[in-house]
């Protein structure tokens, strides 16, 4: 059971089940329903976080945003570093290593598709570490599904208010060299890094 893998109680499960449920619940609401004590409460809430159990984070609703959400199939030589290169952007929802016909897939938003296809042709299509990209428009959640995105950058950045061109010349995103060699342990101007970064 999920419960016995998370390493929950019953009380574990129902204060998680809540919260869950309706993210601004109090703990003194919790100890009445419980049959508690709000500090044991507390302790139980403090637990589950500590355990990266019980998480609160704020969003943006991609069913009421009226932004477009795009996912990217693509199969990478090195899947975590091109998505730790991808994490640098500003309009990277998520990524995920998969199994399968592709290895990696990842998630970027935006109000206009062609910045979304900028950026993948930029950061995707011109890399030849990546190859065999399936690009799909989410068209709804069914359930609601929250995410960040760097929005204070999008003001920060010239290339984050340019829709088309704008990545070419992504400060963000111009570490991508410099994160690959450290990731490989080769220096960037030795011969076996060269080759590496060019398969």
């Amino acid at each position: 059971m999920l419960k016995a893998t998370l390493g929950l109680d019953d009380k574990d499960v129902q204060i998680l089940s809540w919260f869950m449920e309706t993210p601004e619940i109090s703990q003194n609401e919790i100890a009445e329903r419980l049959k508690l004590s709000q500090p044991s409460v507390n302790v139980r809430i403090q637990k589950l976080k500590k355990r990266g159990i019980l998480n609160h984070r704020a969003g943006i609703n991609l069913n009421t945003s009226n932004l477009i959400m795009i996912r990217v199939d693509f199969t990478a030589a090195d899947a975590s570093a091109t998505m730790e290169e991808l994490k640098r952007c500003t309009f990277f929802v998520n990524g995920f290593i998969i199994s399968g016909k592709n290895n990696a897939s990842a998630f970027f938003v935006h109000d206009n598709i062609r910045k979304i296809e900028d950026i993948i042709n930029q950061h995707l299509r011109n890399d030849p570490s990546v190859s065999d990209i399936t690009v799909n428009v989410v068209v709804s959640a069914t359930k609601e599904f929250i995410f960040t995105i760097g929005l204070m950058d999008e003001m920060r950045y010239d290339s984050c208010k340019i829709v088309e061109g704008g990545c070419k010349g992504c400060s963000k995103m111009r570490e991508r060299d410099s994160y690959r060699h450290q990731s490989s342990g080769r220096h960037p101007g030795s011969k076996q890094a060269s080759r590496k970064t060019k398969r």
